[in-house]
């Protein structure tokens, strides 16, 4: 079996069973049908999730709050198996506990139907039965990759892409650090390009090709994912115009990210944006995909004409999907999901 794109983790969301903070886990209870919370009952938006409790923004004022669960009826929400009660982007109808300057509190009392969600299978000894929802309700999703240092993962950008595609989500893919790049050719990340996928060339460093991919993302809730030490919060950080997060340098010694955001937050960004910084992600698996679907998620094997019917693009006689760039990609990912891997 071809493993999924993997990297080293100090993060709980890679990782929750290396945080003794985290809480046990819990059987999930059997799960309820009940009528979904209509969308327009909802009075907050969920910015940030912690072990055991969340914060939440209000729709009518600029306050937050501090939100525990009922957790019966944030349940009853769910289709799902997932690893928290709610995500970040989620929105929910919540009661006021206290306005107490500094301890401003409050009660999730129900998750409203998401528009949609990247999710993926929770790492960590819960995979495979276990969701771990990344963000929820997204206009786009940003893929922050770096040019150099680390270098670029064509393999973790394929992955993102077929998730994101797979959630109906539109994807953007943002090269950083493109200060670095001080050879001419083709780089690449050219193909996605030539693929009809939008890609912006950016450096968090001068600014370049900053204010195209803040024009792109104006007024949206745009989730930024990507691996470790790619610049997602340095880059938030220029499009923001704040000083939001803490960022790291690249490790000399291994060349991978350090990572300095811990969990999933939402920023407001201009023109009524939410944009979301979350952590690097050392490893990608597929929630939801099959490997029979997978080349739904490929634009490049569509009407390819190959010789037999129902072709899997996976060495089939007279297939030609092999004479595209990201074949060997998709191969691994194809072998992955087929022998119940993700």
């Amino acid at each position: 079996m071809s493993p999924k794109f993997r990297g080293e983790s100090d993060e709980w969301l890679d990782d929750e069973g290396r945080h003794g903070s985290q809480p046990a886990r819990r059987k999930t209870a059997t799960r309820e049908n009940t009528a979904e919370i209509p969308l327009e009952k909802a009075n907050a938006t969920v910015i940030e999730v912690y072990p055991n409790q969340c914060r939440v923004a209000l729709d009518d004022e600029l306050t937050t709050l501090l939100c525990s669960y009922r957790r019966n009826g944030v349940r009853k929400q769910l289709d799902i198996r997932e690893r928290t009660f709610v995500a970040v982007g989620d929105r929910v109808v919540i009661s006021e506990i206290g306005r107490e300057v500094g301890k401003e509190s409050g009660v999730v009392e129900g998750v409203c139907r998401r528009e949609n969600m990247l999710s993926r299978p929770s790492p960590g000894r819960d995979e495979g039965s276990l969701r771990q929802v990344i963000g929820a309700n997204l206009d786009r999703v940003v893929i922050v990759v770096s040019a150099k240092t680390p270098d670029f993962s064509p393999g973790l950008v394929d992955r993102f892409l077929v998730a994101i595609l797979a959630a109906g989500i539109d994807p953007v893919i943002c090269i950083t650090k493109i200060d670095l790049v001080d050879s001419p050719g083709a780089p690449l990340w050219g193909i996605y390009s030539k693929l009809g996928f939008l890609v912006y060339e950016v450096s968090s460093k001068t600014e370049l090709g900053v204010d195209a991919l803040r024009e792109e993302i104006l007024g949206q809730r745009v989730l930024f994912c990507g691996q470790s030490g790619v610049g997602k919060t340095s880059l938030l950080r220029v499009l923001l115009g704040t000083n939001i997060g803490k960022v790291n340098p690249v490790s000399v010694v291994t060349g991978k990210g350090k990572h300095t955001t811990t969990s999933t937050v939402m920023l407001t960004g201009p023109k009524g944006a939410r944009w979301m910084d979350t952590p690097g992600m050392s490893e990608f698996g597929l929630a939801d995909v099959k490997s029979e679907n997978l080349s739904r998620y490929y634009p490049e094997f569509t009407g390819l004409g190959c010789d037999q019917i129902g072709c899997y693009h996976v060495g089939e006689a007279g297939c030609k999907a092999r004479e595209h760039a990201r074949y060997t990609g998709y191969v691994r990912i194809f072998q992955s999901l087929k022998a119940g891997g993700h």
